[in-house]
C-alpha cells in the first residue's frame, strides 16, 4: 500500500468514528438519560417517594455525556479538512509526535500543522512494535518541518505561513 493510501486510510477511519458516535451514541444516551430522569420525576410526582439518588444521577450524567460526544463530532469537521491537505501536501509546514500519559498508559498521535495555523491530529497504532502512519506521513508531506521543540512551536504559534523559512534562518544562524 503506497503512503498517501495508508494516510488518506487513517483520516477515514477517524472520520467513521465521528460519524457513528453522531449517530447513535448521542442519541442514545440522551434517550436513556430522558428515560431515567423523567421516570423518577414521575414516581415522585404519583406516588409521594423519594426518587433513587443514583438513578437521578445517572440520568443526569447521560444527558451531559452528549454535549462531550457533540464536542467530538465538531473536531471531525478538522478531520475533513486534514483529508483535503492530503491533495495540497505544499499547505502542511509542520509534523511531529505527540505522546500523552493518562494513567501511565501512553496514548501516541501524529500532530500535523498546516500553515493557516491549524494542528490536526492522528492516532498512531502501534502493531509489532512499528505503525506505517509515521513513514507514510513524511513520505506524502516531504516538505515539512519533522519534529518537536518549544522553538519550533513558538515559530509556528507566531507565522505558520511563514514558519519553513523562519525554520531555516533559525539553523542557518547555528
Amino acid at each position: 500500500m503506497d503512503s498517501k493510501t495508508i494516510v488518506t486510510e487513517r483520516i477515514r477511519k477517524k472520520l467513521s468514528a465521528s460519524r457513528a458516535s453522531i449517530r447513535y451514541w448521542i442519541p442514545g444516551t440522551l434517550l436513556l438519560g430522558l428515560i431515567l430522569c423523567g421516570g423518577s420525576y414521575f414516581r415522585y410526582t404519583q406516588t409521594g417517594m423519594q426518587p433513587v439518588g443514583w438513578v437521578v444521577g445517572v440520568g443526569i450524567a447521560l444527558l451531559i455525556i452528549p454535549l462531550a460526544l457533540l464536542g467530538v463530532a465538531f473536531r471531525s469537521r478538522n478531520d475533513k479538512q486534514l483529508l483535503e491537505l492530503v491533495n495540497t501536501p505544499e499547505r502542511v509546514v509542520w509534523i511531529y509526535q505527540h505522546i500523552l500519559r493518562m494513567n501511565g498508559v501512553p496514548q501516541e498521535s501524529m500532530m500535523i500543522g498546516d500553515d493557516a495555523g491549524k494542528l490536526y491530529q492522528l492516532p498512531v497504532k502501534r502493531r509489532n512494535g512499528e505503525d506505517p502512519l509515521m513513514d507514510a506521513l513524511v513520505d506524502v508531506f516531504p516538505d515539512a518541518v519533522l519534529g518537536f521543540s518549544y522553538e519550533l512551536k513558538k515559530l509556528f504559534g507566531k507565522n505558520p505561513q511563514q514558519f519553513r523559512q523562519a525554520v531555516q534562518q533559525h539553523n542557518d544562524r547555528r
